[in-house]
């Protein structure tokens, strides 16, 4: 280990129980065992540490543990090795439990203490809500209730909560009273595993560090921002999940108005995690909100038919098992926002994500103003430079990509664009977002999770835009073509609508 990871691995808690409710479920089985297992490997749990394993479904004994192991070899970024599974392997216990029955918590804080009283007297607990966020209110109320929500003796007791954290603003502001009853602020951990993408770290990284960029942050330079989160996915076995909250709660409530933020906020005076989520805070509330006149202008929806992804017919959302035939659940979302502060003022940034896309991808265009916008003299050249951009590249892989202008060998004085890019080392693995989010919430390092103030924030862009979709959906309001539910096919760019919704603005989306 270098020194930087000697001080990452020092700062790692003993003595730590890691309680994940709805183990059984499919985010414990494709992202925190894979996860605890790479941490594993690279020695970064705690040194005493068990994992219990709570549900309703949920395996016993060796069977749960095999059962997990082969999860854990499915999704696993790295070859399965013996000398690094079995030390995690021996810390899985599981208990069956349904968490609507009285003794299921008492059982559980049996469980807790036994392991307790095994390390010496106390022990550190991480609850992890990793069920259907219907089930967050009684998970919540039970552990308070039986006293597991305390931290006594030095030894701490922490809950990370899965988005999404609630449908609106209201039942997101029911939920967090809720919380914040059992836990103390400094105790909550709001999960957006977008934040724990190497890329997304690198956001201000880039912003901060690099003098050349800093001066261009701003509407003097910057034409416009485009952010996209495109999935070939369908509902991959979630109808339930998805059809309660489509593409904008899903995606857009969360993981892109953070990017934003990322991307828009103020430099901090300090790497503080209190000082960042400030910064944030205030960035989400300059964001326009609009009024149901101006939606329809601003936002538009769809939903895919069958087509082909990936060389294979898929079908339409409405024909995926355990979907409604009538459903009116946007798949595809486009939108484009304003910022009204004094560095963004003017400067529109258009957000799109889908499911059925071509190709897996999420990234971040900041498109330059052209040279004759900046009144800098072209006349020297046939052609008028193409503008710069640059490219933020969040996943598959984090990279950066800058597009200048350049002149090729020759006697003529012509100007061609080339792109300079850097993407991160192919023989290098990078840290998966839920390995970096579980060993921060074991250090206590907050710096990317959320804030609920920024969830209000979140709520308050969002919900008039799907409120005035279901109205129109409900036929309270005239059907226009900004409101109504469009269609794309499968494998497509996405609607024809969401192209007409920028050419109307003289740009183009970048292909998918």
């Amino acid at each position: 280990m270098n020194d930087d990871e000697l001080d990452l691995a020092s700062s790692i808690p003993n003595q730590t129980i890691l309680i994940i409710f709805g183990a059984s479920g499919d985010l414990t089985r494709r992202k925190l065992m894979p996860a605890l297992y790479h941490l594993s490997r690279e020695q970064l749990l705690p040194p005493q540490f068990k994992v219990l394993g709570m549900g309703r479904r949920i395996k016993l004994g060796d069977e749960f543990r095999s059962n997990m192991q082969n999860r854990t070899r499915q999704y696993c970024s790295h070859k399965m090795e013996d000398r690094y599974w079995l030390p995690l392997a021996e810390s899985l216990i599981s208990l069956r439990a349904d968490y609507k029955q009285e003794n299921t918590f008492g059982e559980l804080k049996s469980v807790v203490e036994k392991i307790a009283q095994e390390w010496g007297s106390r022990a550190n607990k991480l609850f992890y809500l990793a069920t259907n966020p219907s089930h967050f209110d009684i998970i919540i109320s039970g552990v308070a209730r039986v006293g597991l929500n305390e931290a006594m003796d030095g030894y701490w007791t922490r809950v990370i909560v899965e988005k999404p954290f609630g449908l609106d603003h209201g039942t997101a502001e029911s939920l967090d009273n809720t919380i914040s009853n059992c836990f103390d602020e400094s105790q909550i951990f709001r999960i957006d595993h977008f934040l724990g993408k190497e890329a997304v770290q690198n956001i201000l990284v880039f912003r901060i560090s690099n003098v050349m960029f800093q001066p261009l942050w701003n509407r003097d330079y910057i034409d416009h921002i485009q952010i996209t989160s495109a999935e070939t996915i369908g509902v991959e076995g979630r109808a339930d999940f998805f059809e309660q909250t489509g593409a904008v709660r899903d995606m857009v409530q969360s993981h892109l108005l953070q990017l934003l933020a990322f991307l828009t906020m103020e430099h901090p005076h300090s790497l503080d995690p209190e000082v960042i989520r400030d910064q944030k805070v205030l960035l989400l509330k300059s964001i326009r909100k609009y009024k149901e006149d101006d939606i329809g202008d601003n936002a538009i929806r769809a939903q895919y038919l069958q087509g082909v992804v990936n060389s294979e017919l898929v079908a339409s959302y409405v024909d995926e098992p355990h979907i409604d035939k009538d459903s009116k659940v946007e798949t595809y979302a486009a939108m484009r926002l304003f910022i009204d502060n004094y560095r963004w003022r003017g400067v529109p940034i258009y957000l799109r994500t889908g499911k059925r896309m071509p190709n897996r991808k999420t990234e971040i265009l900041i498109q330059l103003k052209s040279p004759e916008d900046r009144e800098i003299p072209t006349l020297l050249f046939k052609e008028p430079p193409v503008p710069n951009y640059i490219k933020l590249e969040i996943q598959p892989r984090a990279g950066v990509e800058v597009k200048i202008g350049w002149k090729p060998i020759g006697l003529l004085s012509e100007i061609e664009p080339i792109n300079l890019h850097v993407a991160g080392k192919v023989d290098i693995k990078e840290p998966k977002a839920y390995e970096r989010l579980l060993m921060d919430a074991m250090r206590g390092d907050s710096t990317l999770f959320v804030r609920f103030d920024e969830i209000r924030e979140m709520w308050r862009i969002v919900d008039p835009i799907i409120s005035y979709w279901n109205k129109q959906d409900a036929g309270e309001l005239e059907t226009t073509s900004g409101g109504r539910l469009n269609f794309y096919h499968a494998g497509s760019q996405g609607p024809n609508e969401a192209k007409s919704f920028t050419e109307k603005d003289n740009f183009s989306w970048t292909k998918i």
